[in-house]
C-alpha cells in the first residue's frame, strides 16, 4: 500500500488484485490485514492536501 502512495497509484484500483494475488474471495477478507502507519497516514493526507486545496478553494469561494 505504501509503495503504491509513493507511486502516485491509487490503492482502491489495486486492492482486488492484491486480493486475487493473496487467494482471497473478496477485498474485505484483504483489508483484514491491512494495518494503517503513521507513514501511510502521511501519504494519505498529502494526497489528500494536493488533489483536494483546489476542490476547498472552489467550495468556500477563496482564491488561490
Amino acid at each position: 500500500m505504501l509503495a503504491w502512495y509513493r507511486e502516485g497509484i491509487n490503492p482502491q484500483s489495486r486492492l482486488p488484485y492484491l486480493a486475487t494475488y493473496l487467494g482471497h474471495k473478496d477485498i474485505n477478507s484483504t483489508l483484514v490485514y491491512l494495518t494503517i502507519t503513521q507513514e501511510l497516514l502521511q501519504q494519505a493526507s498529502e494526497r489528500f492536501r494536493v488533489r483536494g486545496v483546489d476542490v476547498l478553494r472552489a467550495s468556500t469561494g477563496a482564491n488561490a
